[in-house]
């Protein structure tokens, strides 16, 4: 019921919006996969506001950016304004029906999940770059979401924290173990890092886990993934009739695995809040993205971190098969001038190395970037000799990242199934209160009636 009231409201909202902007001024129409005319430069003073998520990290980054931009272009002045995460959320969508809404606008590709972008945001393509000159610059995958029904982009999506593509480590912790990360190249060679890396007490409890997989954004993700890499996608999910099917060999095994590791005792499942425990080293190394690295290192600036990139699966690829990416939107209403600098802005996003060197660099954040031309500056870099070991990093993880992507598209919003479906589910197995049986059965009749309740 809940997913119909959503569905009527956005169709309600396009409406509204559709007839709203017909009778405002016409975009100047290009042949899709012609050549751009080009951004022109304005000749006066602009000022655009830009929403932007609420972390520390991410500000500081953008921040700078800005800065590199303004020198660049000293008439155009962006306004970061910084908004909490569930607020930006919340507002993204209404204050486009009221009109408010920033002239850039920050989010994540499962806030504009089934609805059509064309009709919410600025188009990009070919205005900016024919779509065939986006597919050049950026990894295809994240063209999808931000793909209006009309085959032309609205919403640019080049960056990822990659959530449960391996794990954050305690760099200091794996040298006292005399084990070298690069050597930690199936799940069990992990295993036994992880044992190796465990502390216990005298009465056998566990003092520093080796590993903790109990943490709430990631975790989820690889589950799904384990399942997917062994070639369960099919019998996993049917969009036809919109039923899934946890109760198959694949998704067994790969609960088992995780399990594993709180029946070899090397994670407590006791730890409390992970994102504390992990800094104060409770715990030599934590599932999740990249961004971990990025996230901890700027809070806690003395610790030595590096990021392992998860194993591969009884010789099976590494599937990415859910994906949130990062997003960029401009307001439909930007017109003229105002409209040339926004598009400047996403430009030099794309082209100028200092975009993804500022947060590298500085250890803001770290994740994937889906951009081609700044792996391939990277790659450069560590040729020559003069990357740094965050580059190296940025480099070796989003080269692996968007080789393994293999999306599995379904109805239900994504995080909402692997955050507050699938981890709640998961946290009941490792604290003993449901069997890993009982956890397949219930996510097979729960998700299938989520699924089903989408389709309505």
């Amino acid at each position: 019921m809940k997913n119909r009231i959503r569905i009527i409201a956005i169709l309600m909202l396009v409406l509204g919006l559709s007839i709203a902007w017909a009778g405002g001024e016409k975009e100047t129409e290009q042949a899709p996969g012609s050549a751009p005319e080009g951004i022109q430069v304005p000749a006066g003073e602009v000022e655009l506001d830009m929403w932007f998520q609420d972390w520390s990290g991410g500000v500081k980054w953008h921040q700078e950016f800005i800065g590199v931009f303004m020198k660049k272009y000293p008439n155009i002045k962006i306004n970061l304004i910084p908004i909490p995460f569930e607020e930006l959320n919340t507002k993204l969508i209404p204050s486009i029906a009221q009109g408010n809404e920033a002239d850039i606008m920050y989010g994540y590709s499962d806030w504009i999940e089934n609805l059509d972008v064309s009709k919410l945001f600025l188009r990009l393509s070919p205005d900016l770059y024919t779509m065939e000159a986006f597919k050049q610059a950026v990894s295809p995958a994240s063209l999808k979401p931000g793909t209006g029904k009309d085959g032309e982009l609205y919403v640019f999506s080049q960056l990822t924290g990659g959530n449960g593509f391996g794990f954050c480590i305690h760099t200091d912790l794996f040298k006292e173990a005399g084990i070298d990360p690069a050597s930690v190249k199936t799940w069990d060679d992990l295993k036994k890092a992880a044992k190796a890396l465990t502390v216990y007490n005298d009465d056998g409890s566990i003092q520093r886990s080796g590993i903790l997989l109990n943490q709430p954004i990631g975790v989820a993700n690889v589950f799904f993934d384990l399942i997917v890499a062994q070639g369960a996608r099919d019998k996993l999910y049917n969009r036809e009739t919109g039923e899934w099917n946890f109760n198959i060999p694949e998704a067994k095994r790969a609960m088992e695995l995780l399990y594993s590791f709180v029946d070899d005792k090397t994670m407590d499942v006791h730890v409390g809040d992970v994102f504390t425990a992990f800094p104060n080293k409770l715990g030599a190394m934590i599932v999740g993205g990249p961004w971990t690295v990025g996230s901890f290192g700027t809070d806690y600036p003395e610790l030595d971190l590096d990021y392992l990139v998860i194993p591969e699966f009884q010789g099976n690829k590494r599937v990415v098969s859910q994906i949130q990416w990062a997003s960029f939107m401009l307001s439909k209403r930007l017109k003229g001038d105002k409209k040339n600098a926004a598009m400047l802005f996403l430009k030099e996003m794309i082209e100028n190395p200092e975009y993804f060197n500022i947060p590298y660099e500085n250890g803001y954040w770290f994740g994937v970037s889906a951009n081609k031309d700044y792996l391939a500056y990277a790659k450069n870099l560590l040729d020559e000799g003069t990357a740094s070991k965050n580059i190296e990093i940025a480099h070796r993880v989003g080269t692996s990242y968007l080789a393994a992507i293999d999306t599995l598209d379904f109805r239900v919003v994504a995080t909402d199934l692997l955050r507050n479906i699938i981890t709640p589910e998961m946290q009941k197995v490792w604290l003993g209160d449901q069997t890993i049986d009982g956890m397949l059965a219930y996510l097979t009749k729960y998700v299938t009636n989520k699924e089903q309740e989408a389709m309505d």
